[in-house]
């Protein structure tokens, strides 16, 4: 499993770094609210951040089929797989965040309609 989010690519550190983010926003909201919005737009944006690095990765990818004599399909895939993994995260993240956000704004009674 570990090795599978660390061949996720640069952009998997980026990930985990805004994942750090929420859970410190979710911390600080425990007693009083604190950017409770904030947790929503980060995860938003790591789910943005995964669908970027997906494309690059893809992208990158398809610019080597030209090649493919010189290149075997399972690197070509295993680069794909790879390249999901950012979006997979991201997605997850999003999902967690918005789970938090929710709980927050129903604790601090935040809503308003």
């Amino acid at each position: 499993m570990i090795r599978i989010i660390l061949n996720g690519g640069p952009f998997m550190m980026v990930l985990f770094i805004f994942f750090a983010a929420i859970i410190f926003i979710a911390v600080k909201n425990i007693k009083e609210p604190y950017h409770t919005n904030g947790i929503i737009l980060i995860g938003i944006f790591t789910a943005f951040i995964g669908i970027f690095a997906t494309w690059l990765g893809v992208n990158n990818a398809l610019n080597a089929i030209p090649d493919i004599s010189k290149i075997a399909p399972h690197i070509l895939l295993n680069g794909v797989l790879t390249a999901l993994i950012t979006t997979f995260t991201g997605g997850v993240i999003l999902l967690i965040a918005t789970g938090i956000w929710v709980y927050f704004i129903k604790k601090h009674n935040l809503l308003v309609v």
